[in-house]
């Protein structure tokens, strides 16, 4: 049985060729397939990742412009009470009673910052107070 086999496999060799041939051209079509199918699978997958991204990179972004801005704003209160307070100290200095009234410069000076505060807080929404 083994001699028919080689006597076969020597004068049909072309034949055997053509088919081992064809095995190998039918596997590497299948792995191409799958590879291609895998790719198609990952660069999905990678666009999505590259939405979710950037649209975190956004967000922090944007985040950041406002954390930017709320401490601008922080800080020109900040500098606004202290000139507030120097004013009034220079208005009142000189004034040892208690039951004195107060100086007109000092009460204007005192209004103008009460309402420099109230048209701040107009413009913005605070949810808790610094401290």
């Amino acid at each position: 049985m083994i001699e028919y086999f080689l006597l076969s496999l020597k004068t049909h060799w072309r034949w055997w060729l053509t088919i081992a041939a064809l095995v190998v051209i039918a596997w590497l079509w299948n792995e191409n397939t799958r590879i291609d199918a895998s790719l198609t699978t990952l660069e999905g997958a990678n666009n999505s990742n590259r939405a979710i991204m950037d649209n975190v990179l956004k967000t922090v972004a944007i985040t950041n412009i406002v954390l930017e801005t709320n401490q601008h704003a922080k800080q020109q209160i900040a500098l606004e009470s202290q000139r507030a307070a120097s004013d009034i100290k220079a208005a009142v200095t000189g004034d040892d009673c208690a039951p004195v009234v107060i100086r007109t410069g000092a009460v204007k000076r005192m209004q103008q910052y009460k309402d420099g505060l109230r048209a701040g807080t107009a413009s913005t929404v605070a949810s808790k107070p610094d401290r």
